[in-house]
């Protein structure tokens, strides 16, 4: 098997190549303006997912994989912001 392929189920991929590049683009600006790079990520996310919303949805199962992460997290003593931070990325990680 070729690096990048995965056997069985086929990835997701939530954003496509023109959204990736629009996030960059959009990155850039926010780090010229002076937020850090993680703000300008969210931004950039954030900004894209507002232009269309649609597309960018989590089925039911990945909400309450979600939330069962941000619960654990919070009892750990995190933030409610860093604990769905958190619980986001380990469900598009583990989505791919």
């Amino acid at each position: 098997m070729r690096r990048g392929q995965h056997s069985g189920m086929a990835s997701k991929h939530r954003y496509t190549a023109k959204e990736h590049r629009q996030v960059e683009h959009i990155e850039e600006s926010e780090e010229a303006r002076g937020h850090t790079a993680t703000e300008a990520a969210a931004i950039g996310y954030a900004t894209v997912n507002k232009l269309n919303p649609d597309a960018h949805r989590y089925t039911a199962k990945e909400k309450r994989q979600a939330q069962h992460i941000i619960d654990s997290e919070e009892a750990a003593g995190k933030s409610k912001t860093e604990a769905t931070s958190i619980a986001y990325a380990t469900v598009n990680a583990r989505s791919k």
